[in-house]
């Protein structure tokens, strides 16, 4: 990076206006536009490149730490290549949808919510219209292979526990067994709590007895609960 001395380009009383902050120092200015990284380069492009052969080596068997001493990187770098690879292709090979995009699906949508949790239909219903009807910012989200919900969310007011000051609470979190561990509820996670944010509501929260995997995903256990109707308190966790 080059200097140039501001007597040089600046007028004088500019110069003047800018020593009421600073004298006799070395100061940075901005360029007007900045310039997004890689944009220039072809640096964005290999890695992408780069990424994509880690991931096709990975799928045809080669380890992990071959890889890491194939590219020169860490064994923790190159789980982190994959894992955005898959989190990618999942993202493509399914639909994540909010009810709102698609409000049709709404009657199958408290279906299948009231079919995993054995809470009513009509419950799921109410705080659907609610929501379709903009009486209320909590939304649903869905993830769809084809036509058919393998996975879904809602947010709400009280998810049924006695921190009524804690809210809004991130609910009925589920994905058919056959689509685990493919990321699909990490992505609707994020796809839900990146929609409150848009919203400004912040922060959310979510009542679980798991632990570990809503850490993965940006949350942390606040404090415990004590669930309506329930012997044992449970775990409630924030996402700032």
């Amino acid at each position: 990076m080059s200097y140039i001395s501001a007597e040089d380009i600046l007028p004088k009383e500019l110069i003047e206006m800018i020593q009421q902050y600073v004298s006799g120092k070395s100061i940075y200015i901005p360029c007007k536009e900045k310039k997004v990284w890689g944009s220039q380069t072809k640096t964005k492009q290999y890695y992408v490149i780069r990424n994509k052969e880690i991931y096709t080596k990975y799928k045809k068997g080669i380890s992990v730490k071959t890889l890491a001493d194939e590219y020169y990187l860490s064994e923790k770098s190159i789980r982190r290549i994959l894992r955005e690879r898959n989190r990618l292709i999942i993202m493509k090979e399914y639909r994540y949808i909010t009810l709102a995009e698609e409000p049709i699906l709404k009657d199958a949508a408290a279906s299948w919510f009231h079919s995993k949790w054995g809470v009513s239909k009509e419950a799921y219903l109410e705080c659907m219209n609610a929501y379709l009807n903009k009486e209320t910012e909590y939304g649903w989200y869905l993830c769809l292979d084809g036509e058919k919900i393998v996975a879904g969310l809602g947010v709400i007011e009280n998810d049924f526990h006695d921190r009524k000051d804690l809210t809004p609470n991130v609910c009925a979190v589920y994905t058919e067994e056959e689509y685990r561990r493919k990321g699909i509820a990490g992505n609707l996670l994020n796809m839900a709590v990146t929609d409150m944010k848009n919203k400004g509501i912040t922060p959310v929260y979510l009542v679980t007895d798991h632990t570990g995997f809503y850490e993965r995903h940006g949350w942390e256990f606040l404090c415990m609960v004590q669930g309506d109707g329930e012997p044992e308190m449970t775990r409630m966790y924030i996402h700032r």
